[in-house]
């Protein structure tokens, strides 16, 4: 009888492990097929450092990105104006790498990742630059609490290592995939799916892209907007380059407590320790049963795709919606705050560039100057504004 036992503690211990075992292989071969199916930025790289040897190409993408003022500008565009080098073996190579991006994109089904090749610029603090000791570089794999060091190259494909806190003394070209771009692609997908989840009414659908209001009683749109804000410096690695922030808004729409919630792109909130003044509008009163909103700022984490962070937040609201039925909205309100924020990776809380702030309890018709958010994170300044129909 002992013995009977203890084979079937073995078998028990034994299924455990395999168990285990497999569900790690699963997913080690799930990140190799997402790993296979990115975008060899290395490849870009020596593709790019094939056509800068073309002095007119190589003078065209300098002057474009030093006077660029958006944080990236895409590959593609680069090269729609640079086709006189078009016969060039590495300019069909980068073609195709971004022709396989948009074909992607224009999908009917959702991809499970979102990677638009873009380029920005680097420049040293100093008066003058030297272009010919430009750089090319990437942001390393994984999570930059591991990285040690910055892979970069020269233009006789030298490899050379940089510091990931000092700002290089020399003009680095930046290849990102995951960035500005990419950003503004997902957002569009992320709010699709909140319309889809029943958590977002249509008013980012292309026919009602007019602002105009959807309660035909109103005469016009009340808003709420954005005049100023500022982010603390949380002394990011400089190849991460311009921030990409969005914004989570969020307020009840029916007396039945059921939430409203949208994600907005800020996309000009570049830099941490530098004020804004983007007169963007925030919240959109006609959405609301009640007078008051949150809204709540994060960075884009490449650790997580569009379609996992919609998840994300559609499971945290959902799973309170069965408990605040005929509780007071205001207290439905800060509980939908919350859910979306205890819904989020732990890690999350440990990185300032994944979770920045949250301004909760957003009033209609009230001017904050220079509020604080509630991490102390985030200065902000809002103000009423009414727009009149047309």
């Amino acid at each position: 009888m002992k013995k009977s036992i203890l084979l079937l503690n073995v078998l028990i211990i034994s299924l455990f492990f395999f168990s285990c075992e497999t569900e790690e292989v699963i997913i080690n071969e799930a990140n190799n097929v997402e790993n296979e199916n990115s975008i060899s930025k290395k490849k870009i790289t020596f593709d790019l450092i094939d056509l800068l040897g073309n002095t007119e190409f190589n003078t065209n993408v300098i002057n474009t990105l030093s006077n660029n003022h958006t944080p990236g500008i895409k590959l593609s565009e680069l090269l729609e104006k640079n086709t006189f080098i078009s016969d060039k073996k590495a300019y069909s190579s980068l073609k195709n790498i971004v022709d396989q991006a948009d074909e992607r994109l224009k999908s009917k089904e959702l991809p499970d990742q979102i990677e638009i090749p873009e380029l920005w610029l680097q420049k040293p603090n100093s008066k003058s630059i030297n272009y010919d000791n430009l750089l090319i570089s990437y942001a390393p794999e994984g999570d930059e609490e591991s990285w040690t060091n910055i892979e970069a190259y020269t233009l006789d494909k030298q490899k050379v290592y940089l510091d990931i806190k000092e700002i290089p003394n020399v003009p680095v070209l930046v290849i990102e995939t995951k960035g500005y771009e990419t950003l503004k692609a997902e957002v569009d997908y992320m709010n699709k799916q909140l319309q889809s989840a029943g958590l977002q009414n249509n008013r980012f659908s292309p026919n009602k892209m007019d602002l105009s209001p959807s309660s035909k009683s109103n005469n016009g749109l009340e808003t709420t907007k954005l005049d100023k804000i500022k982010l603390n410096n949380d002394e990011e690695p400089w190849i991460s380059g311009a921030a990409e922030i969005y914004a989570i808004t969020s307020g009840i729409k029916n007396a039945n407590n059921e939430a409203e919630v949208k994600i907005i792109p800020m996309y000009y909130l570049d830099y941490d320790g530098t004020t804004y003044y983007p007169n963007q509008i925030m919240l959109f009163w006609d959405d609301y049963k009640y007078q008051a909103a949150n809204i709540q700022l994060f960075e884009k984490d490449d650790n997580y795709n569009y379609k996992q962070l919609v998840t994300i937040i559609v499971d945290g609201i959902f799973q309170i919606v069965g408990t605040v039925y005929g509780q007071p909205w205001v207290n439905v309100l800060g509980q939908v705050a919350g859910a979306i924020l205890q819904a989020m990776p732990d890690e999350w809380y440990t990185n300032n560039d994944d979770y920045v702030d949250s301004l909760y309890t957003i009033q209609k018709n009230k001017t904050y100057t220079n509020h604080v958010g509630a991490r102390g994170n985030a200065t902000v300044s809002l103000s009423p504004l009414f727009i009149s129909s047309n």
